[in-house]
């Protein structure tokens, strides 16, 4: 009977991955941080299995591990000079040739890593949202990059800035702007920026804000240094806290929100957690354990099972991990890719090694066999590998940014 309900839950669980949308402009596009249905998944097909992954442009953009959002023909992606300067660029999506770029003056922000950019911008028709490390927040022209409004999370709304500065993608979502800040995110009106509602301040964490609809009705998730908490998207009221104290303040990971289930997750030994929300309380434990640690970036959901990087950077045993959603089942760990990261491409694995191996493999918990391994760019590489019309994009922390073709 046990394995017949899990079963069911697999199914479930298969069918409701298409319910966080945020419709991109173009199949295929990639216009947010992972992806346009939140969930680090594109649907897009064809992405060989075998074969080489060839150079088709390049770009260095100074330091940093934000990744590259794609759409209308435009890329965005950031680096800073290692100075006192970050630079949001645009490139043309076929030929890399830059379109523009806006240079701000920002702190390197090396905290025990070389610092740079970390956090993605999104792009929605045509306009470019921007949230920087102290607290810039622009809506610019996608052409032209002409700032349209402007706006600032410290000076403007009195937010204290997190450790490692704002870093979580604005998410679009009707009328509204939704922004990593304070105790549970910020809303602002899209046209102009003005404040729709704000929370109370408080160090935020990392990661971008997460929607949901249950019941008819929208919800979104932040998180700050201490919990992640769940507010009514039209009126920024909180709804349910689910405590999660991670060393350092670093959640930093995006929730997965899967019909009544809810998993969270975090490194510095911390680990994850399934819990269950049915539309009333707060969520009640399902089941916790350290088998998932993710520092940085978040898993992928497919078929019931989680993909994902299990421990710290530079850390022994750290390695890319599968882990079944409804036990914590750990299925297999390959210690290969070390502190890497992962997008899902169809039925394929796209793997980035912490050493800047390319790997593609076929998604399927019992195992993990690459059918393509190739370096691609140099170490140190923390940052998420994004396959947008028909291209893989992959940069490393010194700022050299690649778009590759498999043939």
């Amino acid at each position: 009977m046990k394995m017949l309900v899990l079963s069911l839950l697999r199914v479930n669980l298969a069918i409701g991955l298409g319910l966080n949308v945020v419709s991109a402009s173009i199949a295929g596009d990639w216009p947010i941080f992972r992806g346009p249905d939140l969930n680090g998944i594109s649907t897009e097909e064809g992405l060989p299995a075998k074969g080489t992954a060839e150079v088709v442009w390049k770009a260095n953009l100074g330091l940093g591990y934000s990744a590259p959002v794609i759409s209308s023909g435009s890329v965005i992606i950031s680096g800073h000079d290692g100075k006192e300067t970050d630079t949001l660029f645009c490139f043309d999506e076929v030929t890399g040739q830059e379109r523009w770029t806006r240079s701000y003056p920002q702190p390197l922000g090396d905290l025990y890593f070389q610092g740079g950019t970390t956090g993605a911008a999104t792009i929605e028709g045509d306009r470019v949202y921007h949230v920087a490390r102290e607290g810039e927040l622009v809506c610019l022209d996608l052409a032209t990059g002409q700032v349209i409004w402007e706006k600032h999370l410290k000076k403007d709304f009195g937010y204290s800035m997190p450790t490692w500065g704002f870093s979580g993608a604005p998410l679009p979502k009707g009328d509204n702007l939704y922004v990593t800040a304070g105790e549970s995110g910020l809303a602002l009106k899209k046209s102009d920026g003005s404040s729709v509602w704000q929370s109370e301040d408080e160090e935020a964490g990392y990661s971008t804000p997460y929607p949901f609809e249950k019941n008819g009705n929208l919800f979104l998730i932040f998180s700050n240094k201490r919990a992640y908490v769940c507010v009514d998207a039209e009126t920024g009221m909180p709804v349910w806290e689910y405590r999660w104290m991670t060393r350092y303040g670093v959640n930093s990971a995006d929730p997965i929100v899967i019909g009544d289930y809810i998993f969270i997750s975090s490194g510095y030994g911390k680990g994850a957690v399934l819990a269950k929300w049915t539309g009333e309380g707060d969520p009640e434990r399902v089941w916790q354990n350290r088998d998932m640690k993710t520092q940085m970036n978040a898993v992928v959901l497919v078929d019931g099972y989680l993909y994902g990087v299990d421990g710290n950077e530079s850390q022994d045993g750290t390695g890319l991990k599968c882990l079944d959603l409804m036990t914590g089942e750990t299925k297999w760990l390959d210690e290969s890719v070390g502190h890497g990261t992962a997008t899902v491409v169809g039925d394929q694995l796209l793997v980035l090694s912490e050493q800047g191996t390319l790997q593609i493999a076929k998604v399927s918990p019992d195992g993990y066999e690459p059918t393509l391994s190739q370096e691609v760019v140099s170490p140190r590489v923390w940052t998420v590998p994004v396959f947008a019309n028909g291209r893989v994009y992959a940069r490393n922390g010194g700022g050299d940014f690649v778009a590759l073709e498999v043939k």
